[in-house]
């Protein structure tokens, strides 16, 4: 029971968290987009990592977001023997190589002190529940065996019941134990990222787009009102006298 309302609550506490942490953020640093650039300059070269690094995760990331959008897919894919070797083979390597880099990068980082306690604590919770993720995930992939299949089974329906806003956390719940822990590691992982100095690539992001969206519609309103000036009845209404 516990772990059913866990799952079932954790997804929409990080979501709102993510939502109103980066909101804040964003509102106290949109007068400040130097420093959030230096503060990205910072991330970027300590943090980031190699192509290695960025290349294993995005291949992971993509590799998940397939797996609960396409399931049916995925199934299809993992219903010849050879091709699921082959999934379950690569998605391993991956797994190994992102795991390996983020070994790396949290040890670097606790190496590393740039600021305070305040500063750094939340960068470093991040990267362990990142760590956490990437270890359940490898080992939940070499103890149970053939993930691909039975995710596609399990954790996509969970995540449409959380779209659909009627939680199916008893598909989770009964998971075992790794396979939680990746979960709920995720979920945490969401709700710190605000907090993480990481934020300020979507920070600058935020401010971009609302800076390209304002153009946009002052550029859209100067030719309406170009256009009003020119087709106004007025001028013929009311013509002006000589």
């Amino acid at each position: 029971m516990t772990a059913d309302i866990l799952f079932a609550a954790s997804p929409y506490v990080a979501c709102s968290l993510l939502v109103t942490g980066l909101s804040v953020r964003y509102l106290l640093d949109r007068r400040q987009m130097p420093s959030v650039k230096k503060e990205m300059s910072e991330v970027r070269s300590q943090f980031v990592g190699g192509p290695l690094w960025r290349a294993s995760l995005l291949l992971l990331v993509a590799a998940h977001l397939l797996g609960l959008v396409f399931p049916r897919a995925i199934l299809w894919w993992s219903g010849n023997t050879s091709r699921l070797y082959l999934l379950e083979g690569v998605g391993l390597i991956v797994g190994v190589s992102a795991l390996a880099c983020g070994c790396a990068l949290l040890y670097r980082h606790l190496g590393y002190s740039s600021g305070g306690v305040i500063i750094e604590l939340p960068d470093t919770v991040f990267f362990g529940l990142v760590f956490v993720g990437l270890l359940s995930g490898v080992l939940a992939a070499v103890l149970y065996r053939w993930g691909s299949a039975w995710s596609s089974l399990t954790l996509a329906p969970y995540m449409a019941s959380l779209v659909r806003a009627k939680p199916a956390a008893n598909l989770v719940g009964q998971m075992p134990f790794l396979v939680r822990l990746h979960v709920f590691s995720a979920f945490a992982a969401i709700a710190v990222f605000p907090l993480t100095r990481l934020a300020a690539f979507v920070v600058f992001g935020l401010d971009w787009a609302f800076a390209l969206l304002g153009r946009a519609f002052a550029s859209t309103a100067r030719v309406l009102e170009a256009w009003t000036r020119k087709h106004s009845p007025a001028a013929w209404l009311w013509p002006e006298e000589d």
